[in-house]
């Protein structure tokens, strides 16, 4: 993952470059091939270069079209050649070319349309000078971040937000709705930060700055094919060939390719199937699998993780979990003005970090987006009753519930899909099940507090930006606008990067999103069973005590114990949060105690992980408040 950066001066002014030195400067580490500027008349641009591809090692940006345009990119195009053949006899002059070039020529030739022909994961910056116009646009799946701020003056866009904050010298103010909806672990916002005066860009939004105006639109908006009518060896041979398409793609390097490897059913998935493509020949190299074990840990999944390797004949590359330290963890804050790193994460990746580092690999694939496309949920049934499809239904209430009685499943089949067309609440549980969303505001929550900032309002205002058929559809919607990716993986993309890694999730192609949008729910959850067509697609390629695997690893213990640190340093009732009159002190104390003492009792046993979470929010923001935003 690269980065860019740059800056507009709405009234036309001349931009100095000292403007971009101090962004630079500013940026956290990046551009491990270098970072190059360019700058005329009102804006100036930079791009911190990383090539990890083969095409893009000696690549040139900021780079200037035909037309005079300037593109700044950060990304990776997965469609290459789909790309080049829209492009023609140009196309072929382009066949080796860096993908800035081809990303270039298609806007000169298809406008803002060329959007919708881009696969893969990027964020874009265009300066028209005929126009004085600066277009910005970031790609559906959200894995690029762009920042961007405007003061009425200057214009500035960043990857990482220490570029705006301390490059372009910002008055640091708070935004207390997106820290409450944070606190609450209720986040839903797209586009509000921490920062007053500093947006995040939308997933498949886009931005303009143009006769000193702004304005901001959602280009991504479908519409998204129902694929009903399929059967479903079709809907499995579809699958295959979209994952494949998805793996050969995220293939594509100048180094070596790890993947993390922990024994789940999706990492294994992107293991084993893109070892069969590589002895296919379909694929250039063989991927090299990463593992984490925790011996003695709950979250030890080495019997997986093993059984995989056995299958595919290869054998894993292991590491061990890194200690959490909160002073690491304080100067990464501090020196990256992003939230610490989750210490559950921080088990599994920072070795494989430092591993591939070492090696000099730059590529890391991950099992990221099989929970959120197929994992499945009855969604479905509101749409047919809605339908009038009776047949279907009795067919889902004999299927899905096999653990009731027959006439139980008829009206669990029946209260599910008429209450989420009946009742408000209801119909919010199905839209929104990534949110524990009940319409009240958090007993951890200061009301009054909560009252000021909006909470409850900034909630309901939460709506998906495009028109959707039914429930299943706006449902799944939410995993291309899921605001709260960017809690949970903003600071891991800053953090590889920093170690010159960059992340890549083939489960969140685009074209696997889109055909995930319009799959019968039926082939997703099935008896009761999450991810059937992926079980059904990986029948061989992994092996079945995987492949049949019903439970997940919950990685929680390193979470307990960072926070138990900090609390040994500092009660709950002393955070910043609590002092500032947001959170209840002795709530986060008492949401705490049953893992405290589940870890004390040795970690054996079910803990309900619900309430851990916020009060990981709370110590995270009492960290990012004194070593980020400089609070004391």
């Amino acid at each position: 993952m690269s980065a860019i950066a740059g800056a507009v001066l709405a009234d036309g002014n001349i931009l100095s470059d000292a403007t971009l030195a101090r962004m630079v400067a500013a940026s956290p580490p990046r551009g491990f091939d270098g970072v190059t500027r360019w700058q005329a008349g009102p804006a100036g641009m930079i791009r911190f270069h990383h090539a990890t591809t083969p095409e893009a090692v000696g690549e040139r940006q900021p780079l200037a079209g035909a037309s005079g345009a300037v593109m700044a990119f950060d990304g990776r195009l997965d469609n290459r050649g789909d790309l080049l053949a829209l492009l023609g006899e140009q196309g072929r002059a382009l066949t080796g070319a860096p993908d800035v070039d081809i990303a270039l020529a298609l806007w000169e030739a298809r406008g803002e349309r060329f959007l919708n022909d881009l696969v893969g994961d990027w964020a874009l910056a265009i300066w028209q000078p005929d126009r004085r116009r600066l277009f910005c646009a970031r790609s559906p799946m959200g894995w690029r971040p762009l920042l961007w701020s405007f003061d009425g003056r200057t214009f500035g866009f960043a990857t990482e937000p220490r570029a705006l904050v301390v490059g372009l010298d910002l008055e640091r103010r708070l935004d207390e709705g997106a820290i409450g909806e944070m606190l609450s672990a209720r986040f839903v916002t797209d586009t509000d930060t921490f920062w007053q005066g500093v947006r995040r860009l939308g997933q498949g939004a886009a931005v303009e700055l143009e006769n000193g105006r702004v304005r901001t639109w959602h280009w991504h908006t479908g519409p998204f094919e129902d694929l009903s009518h399929l059967s479903e060896d079709d809907l499995v041979g579809r699958f295959r060939e979209l994952l494949d398409q998805s793996l050969i793609a995220t293939m594509r390097s100048n180094t070596t390719v790890s993947a993390h490897l922990s024994g789940g059913l999706d990492s294994s998935t992107v293991v084993a199937r893109a070892t069969e493509l590589h002895r296919a020949g379909r694929i250039d190299r063989q991927v090299q699998p990463v593992t984490a074990r925790f011996p003695g840990e709950a979250q030890d999944e080495t019997p997986w993780s093993q059984a995989v390797e056995e299958h595919v004949g290869l054998v894993a590359r292991v590491t061990a979990a890194d200690p959490f330290v909160l002073d690491e963890a304080r100067r990464w804050t501090a020196q990256s003005l992003q939230l610490p790193l989750r210490p559950n994460v921080n088990d599994t990746t920072t070795a494989a970090f430092r591993l591939m580092q070492a090696e000099g690999g730059r590529v890391l694939l991950t099992g990221e987006g099989g929970d959120d496309w197929m994992a499945g949920s009855l969604a479905h049934l509101p749409d047919m009753l809605r339908k009038g499809d009776l047949a279907g239904l009795f067919r889902e209430a004999v299927t899905q519930f096999p653990q009731l009685s027959p006439v139980l499943r008829f009206r669990r089949a029946g209260f599910l899909a008429s209450a989420p067309l009946f009742s408000r609440a209801h119909r919010a549980r199905f839209l929104r099940p990534h949110l524990t969303y009940d319409g009240a505001v958090p007993d951890w929550i200061r009301p009054e507090w909560a009252a000021k900032v909006g909470l409850e309002e900034r909630w309901r205002a939460d709506l998906p930006p495009v028109e959707l058929k039914g429930f299943a559809q706006m449902q799944r919607y939410n995993v291309f606008a899921h605001a709260r990716r960017h809690l949970a993986h903003d600071t891991i993309l800053s953090f590889a990067e920093a170690h010159g890694v960059e992340i890549r999730h083939p489960l969140h192609d685009l074209r696997l999103a889109t055909f995930f949008m319009g799959v019968p729910g039926t082939m997703l959850l099935r008896n009761g069973e999450k991810k059937h067509l992926l079980r059904e697609a990986m029948r061989g390629t992994l092996p079945e005590v995987v492949r049949q695997r019903q439970d997940k690893a919950v990685f929680i213990t390193s979470l307990i114990d960072a926070i138990a640190e900090r609390f040994r340093e500092c009660p709950p009732q002393r955070l910043l949060p609590v002092r500032l009159g947001w959170v209840n002190g002795d709530k986060v104390a008492e949401m705490f105690a049953p893992a405290l003492e589940w870890r004390s009792a040795g970690s054996s046993g079910a803990l309900s992980r619900g309430r851990i979470g916020p009060v990981w929010f709370v110590v995270a923001m009492d960290m990012w408040l004194e070593h980020a935003f400089g609070m004391s």
